[in-house]
This record gives C-alpha cells, structure tokens and sequence, in this order.
C-alpha cells in the first residue's frame, strides 16, 4: 500500500478499504503527502467518520480542530454525533464573493520542533464559507531553518527565499480541493517563553498556481503558537 492510493481512498470516502489498510499495519501517523497525515486530510472536508478511523488506529491530533474532536470521540461520542451536530453555513462569515486572506481569523497555532535547527508551524483558520460550504483549514509550514537558539532571534526579522530556491519554507493552504503553495518571506520574532512564541510572518498565497479561480494574495499575520516537541 503507497501513500498515494490511502490518499485516494480518502478523497472516495472508502471507509472500508482505509479500515482495511490501517487494520493491517499501515502506521496512522503516515505523512500522506504536502507533509500531512491522513487525519488531517479527512478534517479538511469535515469527513468525521474518516477521521474517527484514523483515530480509533492511532492518528495523532494535528490541529486544534482536530482535537476538538478526538476530545469528543474521547467522550463516547462517534461521528454520527458529530454529523447530527453539523454547522450552519449562516454561523460564518461567507467569503465566496469576496475572498481575500486578509479576511481570515488565525487561530492558536503550534510550533513545532521536528529535528535540531528545523521546525514546522501550523496555523488554523477560522472556519468560513466558501462555495456554499463550511470550510476549516490550515497553513501548513515545513522545513523552517534556523541554526541559531530561539533566544537569539526575538526582536529581529529572518528573511527566506521562495520556492524552488534553497532554504524556501515548505508553506501549502488546503482549499478547493487543492494544495495552494504559500511562500514564507519573513519572519519576525516577536516574543517568546518557555513554551509559547509570537511571530509577524509575511506570507505570499499562490492560487494561481492551482487554477482555482482566487487571486494571489501578500499579506502579514501576526499568530500565537504553542511549542511542541
């Protein structure tokens, strides 16, 4: 089993063949592909079924939505209660005809360290509505590069290349059904402690790159996230 085809049964919602997969040592955790689990994936079109799957295998919360959850399966509840409970499209603010970036609320994030000097920043969106459809997503960060302690860089700004030039942050949005590549340009350390920091970071969106119809965007986001190990 490759990671590409459980991608594709979970895109099909073919629950069955994912249990199947899973049930015979496919490890849950997986990075399925962006640098994303397929729990993840499963959230990002609210499939709480799939999502109950990976977790009843050993998937790993990787948002706070996520959590949220996985806190509720951890309550007894299952995805049929979850789905009775779904939200109304009106609860959010509708952005269909009138995207921008600039319109999203950034969740608590987490910062996460992956090996010595490298690290991983994910960021959740508030939900909104787009196409009709209650949307919950995340920027993803991979491949942060900083060698020097964390300490040192509060108070300064770190500059980074853009995609396909070396050292470029891995960034990647999930909407309309797509992957859409978001360069990181800068980063600048606001604060830090023991284990929460705050960051400015100057993202380029490319939805063009994709083709899915919305413009591409430069914006700054000031963000609050948890460190984790």
């Amino acid at each position: 089993m490759t990671p590409e085809k459980l991608l594709d049964y979970i895109a099909e919602r073919n629950y069955e063949a994912v249990e199947n997969v899973l049930q015979n040592g496919f490890d849950a955790n997986t990075l399925l592909q962006n640098d994303t689990t397929g729990i993840q994936w499963a959230s990002y079109t609210d499939d709480f079924r799939m999502i109950e799957i990976f977790w009843k295998h050993g998937a790993k919360p990787t948002t706070e939505y996520i959590e949220d959850i996985v806190t509720e399966f951890e309550k007894g509840k299952t995805y049929l209660d979850l789905k009775e409970a779904e939200e109304n499209p009106g609860d959010y603010p509708d952005l269909t005809n009138d995207f921008s970036v600039t319109k999203w609320e950034i969740l608590k994030g987490q910062f996460k360290i992956e090996e010595e000097n490298y690290y991983s920043i994910v960021l959740p969106v508030s939900k909104f509505v787009l196409d009709n459809e209650i949307i919950s997503t995340s920027i993803d960060l991979h491949a942060i590069e900083l060698p020097e302690n964390l300490h040192s860089y509060v108070g300064k700004t770190v500059s980074f290349p853009v995609n396909p030039n070396e050292g470029y942050i891995d960034g990647s949005v999930f909407l309309r059904n797509a992957h859409n590549p978001v360069d990181v340009t800068e980063i600048r350390f606001l604060k830090l402690e023991k284990d929460f920091i705050e960051l400015e970071l100057t993202m380029m969106f490319d939805f063009e790159y994709e083709d899915v119809g919305l413009k591409n965007e430069t914006t700054k986001f000031v963000v609050q996230l948890a460190i984790v190990k």
